[in-house]
């Protein structure tokens, strides 16, 4: 355990180096070359992740039908189930993907990739039912929410055979030509919902006979894929329902984690923190699966996919926002992600100085040595550092697939007299300075301290 006296101990220890930095809380006047630093910047800086124009975020949300989805989303079929919007678009952009699968397979450019295609998306399918596995497993781990999904009796099935009638899933299993994709994505399913007390009901095995998910009443399959047509299928080309269905699925995904970060407040402000960690995991890991997401643009063929570009037109002119910032869904998304640094305070149960002095950085110091008794705080802080680790990588990458999709002159609107808001995002200093400084200084505690214990 380590000693938290370290204002004395730390200073008077004859164990450190003449050349080492020594560590001392600004109590004592002593001649030390390291000291907790004052944070002279405000605590909450404005938040500047903004959309792009409204008119360009409505041309955005029509050739999406994002209005439509919306009221998908929002439904509340089953007031009894807590998890219902997060599930809801997780497993609508489940469907989706199904779909997609078969608007690849059924493709007839002879140029495409469709070897890759598939793989990618049997990847990204897989992917989803991993967090979505991740999501109900969580839901059954809490007593508040514990068999309150809506389910039916795996007995009613033949042999526990569960079956949804109006997923794409049953006829991808059915088609010879993504026979063998199914199948995988089905053996995914088994796989990732043992450890849950009821299964997705899309066909898996369901060997233990588990309860069934009421698939089709929660997802709503056939009112999903009646979403599936734009105003630009006309043209002929292809690559517009790949976009369309990538999107959807972006769109789905970003609204369910939006959802989590309510529920990640919610949870640190009633004290429940390991329920805050396991939010904050999930959401960590969707910011991961929307980077597998928009790398699904570098599969489309450069040539349709500009001729597309010019048809929507997906560049106005004077439009200088990055594409993304058209999503309003992932917008808000990152600046609530980006917020949780005000609930540090709530977590170190530490009010903020307004002049910035060393409370909160001893408090959070304290938190990390002494994790026996406040592990629940330390599992929480962790995962809200990696949200802001997976968000910084996501922008970072999703600078790098526009300029290999699109040029690197659309890297913001062909400006290149500044940095982009792109860039500002994954180079900015870190959301949780109070962290970086506890983990700093506590780094030099054992660095410098011979009795690690």
């Amino acid at each position: 355990m380590v000693d938290l006296h370290w204002k004395s101990n730390m200073v008077n220890s004859n164990n450190i180096s003449p050349k080492s930095p020594k560590l001392s809380l600004p109590d004592k006047q002593l001649p030390t070359t390291l000291s907790l630093p004052t944070l002279q910047q405000p605590p909450f800086p404005k938040n500047d992740i903004s959309p792009a124009s409204s008119h360009v975020c409505a041309a955005y949300d029509n050739y999406l039908h994002l209005p439509n989805l919306r009221k998908l989303w929002a439904s509340n079929d089953f007031p009894n189930w807590n998890n219902e919007p997060v599930l809801k678009p997780a497993l609508q952009a489940l469907e989706i993907t199904f779909r997609f699968i078969s608007t690849v397979l059924s493709d007839p450019r002879p140029y495409v990739n469709r070897r890759e295609w598939t793989r990618r998306l049997d990847s990204l399918a897989t992917s989803q039912v991993q967090i979505i596995a991740l999501l109900c497993e969580d839901e059954e781990l809490n007593p508040e929410t514990r068999g309150t999904a809506p389910v039916t009796d795996a007995n009613g099935f033949g042999n526990g055979r569960s079956y949804s009638e109006a997923s794409f899933i049953s006829r991808l299993a059915t088609w010879h030509v993504s026979r063998d994709v199914a199948q995988r994505i089905l053996f995914s399913v088994e796989r990732e919902m043992s450890r849950c007390s009821y299964t997705l009901g899309l066909g898996e095995a369901n060997l233990a006979g588990k309860p069934i998910l009421r698939y089709d009443a929660v997802c709503k399959p056939n009112e999903v894929h009646a979403l599936e047509t734009t105003a630009y299928d006309h043209v002929g080309n292809y690559e517009t329902r790949s976009l369309h269905a990538t999107h959807q699925i972006l769109e789905s995904w970003s609204r369910a984690s939006r959802v989590l970060v309510e529920r990640i407040t919610d949870s640190i402000d009633s004290g429940r923190f390991e329920k805050a960690a396991m939010d904050c995991y999930a959401v960590e890991r969707i910011w991961k699966l929307l980077t597998e997401i928009e790398d699904l643009h570098l599969m489309m063929d450069p040539d349709d996919f500009l001729k597309m570009k010019k048809h929507l037109g997906i560049r106005s002119n004077g439009e200088t926002v990055p594409f993304c910032f058209r999503s309003k869904e992932l917008v808000e998304m990152a600046k609530m992600c980006k917020d949780l640094k005000k609930k540090v305070p709530v977590i170190l149960a530490v009010e903020v100085d307004p002049k910035g002095g060393p409370a909160m950085v001893e408090a959070a110091m304290k938190v990390y040595a002494e994790k026996r008794s406040e592990f629940e705080k330390v599992h929480v802080l962790q995962a809200m550092q990696g949200i802001e680790a997976a968000m910084k990588r996501f922008f970072y990458a999703y600078k790098q697939v526009v300029a290999v999709v699109m040029g690197s002159a659309e890297f913001n609107g062909s400006r290149f007299d500044s940095v982009d808001s792109l860039t500002q995002i994954f180079l900015e200093p870190t959301y949780f300075p109070t962290l970086d400084a506890a983990k700093t200084f506590l780094g030099y505690y054992w660095d410098n301290n011979n009795n690690n214990n």
